[in-house]
């Protein structure tokens, strides 16, 4: 369970780390959306092109064909407007996604999205 006290990059590694062991044996794979930008040794800049997508998940990943976007948040995060439009977008082109604060909500999201998979 994430404690109170987690920030966003420790509960990403530690869903990272679940999702990596729990399914990567059944075919599933995900990653960390680097979104961040970079210091170029005088400044900080994100990387600028006109297909990035604003607002995209933090955790992508493709499970039993299905596309999956999954936002951390810490306990009292909240998803952006634009969070929010990405995750309806990939809701409207039939994957799965959504707003998660811990690897038990992770769990309970996958046993609801593939109820005949074994997740262990």
């Amino acid at each position: 369970m994430s404690k109170s006290s987690d920030s966003e990059a420790q509960i990403e590694i530690k869903i990272l780390e679940y999702l990596s062991l729990a399914l990567r044996s059944q075919g599933g794979f995900f990653w960390k959306n680097n979104t961040a930008g970079f210091y170029d040794g005088t400044r900080f800049r994100k990387h600028s092109s006109p297909y990035s997508i604003n607002g995209t998940s933090d955790i992508l990943g493709v499970f039993d064909g299905k596309f999956i976007a999954l936002e951390v948040k810490a306990l009292n995060g909240r998803a952006s407007a634009q969070q929010k439009i990405f995750i309806e977008k990939i809701h409207s082109c039939g994957g799965h996604s959504a707003v998660v604060n811990s690897v038990e909500q992770v769990k309970e999201l996958f046993e609801e999205w593939f109820p005949s998979i074994s997740l262990g």
